[in-house]
């Protein structure tokens, strides 16, 4: 990219010029998106994360909103137990547990059953309260992971920020309390957070993704969609912003997608990329208006 000096010395064909190259740095930049998560489908880190999935207990949909109560932020919750037995972590010192409702089951004969009177089934009798763990309350082994983190410098680092901070309809703050595993966030109607002490590459990456929540999922409505496809438009549109400002994230962004893809049908997936391509046009621009000033 330009300088900003050089900036304000363009002529106007020289800056619509500047504003079709990101244009098409960021729509070549979606065209690829596809392919590589395909590829990440395909490598065997997808099947090794899959597998550290596989262990986590799929929760009720009572503890699933007990959870979320809780520890809005959480990601993925285990036993004190399985936190230790099945990923190699142990539970930070001085940690509070996270209430959850586990059923009480006794066994109970089958009295339908005479030819086999060994045969036993369980029944429920009530609930207990038990304790869950996040993994931002643990310390061990990583858990496996489809996503490298943005490495490196960006050109005009601070004019990007800037611009950001230009567009955004709320404020951008940086924070150092985030639990693990939280770049950032955008909290709707009142701020974007992001954490502090990340690499500029990242840095920005994650200002991009929280701003294309900020203008495309800021109001509740009917027709919203779900959290997967919410992230999946958010990290795409970070993913073509970025790419217009001259910084690759396919390392992060096809693993991330990926991740928040799976199960989506084609249909959907197709309606995404449209909403995406559009997001993404609009934001592009109005960066490059913003850092052409």
């Amino acid at each position: 990219m330009a300088t900003k000096s050089a900036k304000r010395h363009m002529s106007g064909a020289e800056r619509q010029q500047a504003r079709e190259r990101a244009q098409e740095r960021a729509q070549a930049a979606l065209d690829r998106l596809g392919e590589g998560v395909r590829e990440v489908y395909r490598s065997g880190r997808w099947e090794q994360w899959l597998r550290s999935l596989a262990r986590f207990y799929d929760y009720s949909l009572g503890n699933t909103i007990l959870i979320a109560m809780q520890m809005p932020t959480a990601t993925h919750v285990a036993s004190f137990r399985s936190w230790k037995r099945d990923f190699n972590r142990y539970v930070k010192k001085g940690e509070r547990g996270i209430e959850i409702l586990v059923p009480m089951l006794v066994k109970a004969r089958d009295e339908d059953d005479a030819q086999n009177d060994d045969e036993e089934r369980r029944r429920l009798v009530g609930f207990r309260v038990g304790h869950v763990f996040d993994v931002s309350q643990t310390d061990g082994d990583p858990l496996p992971t489809l996503v490298d983190e943005v490495v490196g410098t960006v050109e005009r680092y601070a004019a990007v920020l800037d611009a950001v901070r230009t567009v955004s309809a709320y404020p951008v703050e940086f924070v150092s309390d985030l639990p693990e595993g939280t770049n950032g966030y955008f909290r709707r109607g009142e701020l974007i957070a992001i954490r502090e002490g990340m690499s500029e590459g990242q840095t920005v990456k994650t200002a991009l993704h929280e701003l294309a929540h900020s203008r495309l999922h800021d109001v509740d409505h009917e027709g919203m969609p779900d959290r997967g496809m919410r992230e999946v438009q958010a990290e795409s549109v970070a993913y073509a912003a970025s790419a217009a400002l001259g910084l690759d994230t396919s390392g992060y962004s096809f693993g991330y997608v990926a991740s928040w893809a799976a199960g989506k049908t084609d249909e959907e997936m197709r309606a995404c990329l449209q909403a995406v391509r559009d997001a993404a046009k609009a934001m592009v621009e109005d960066l490059q208006a913003a850092m052409a000033e």
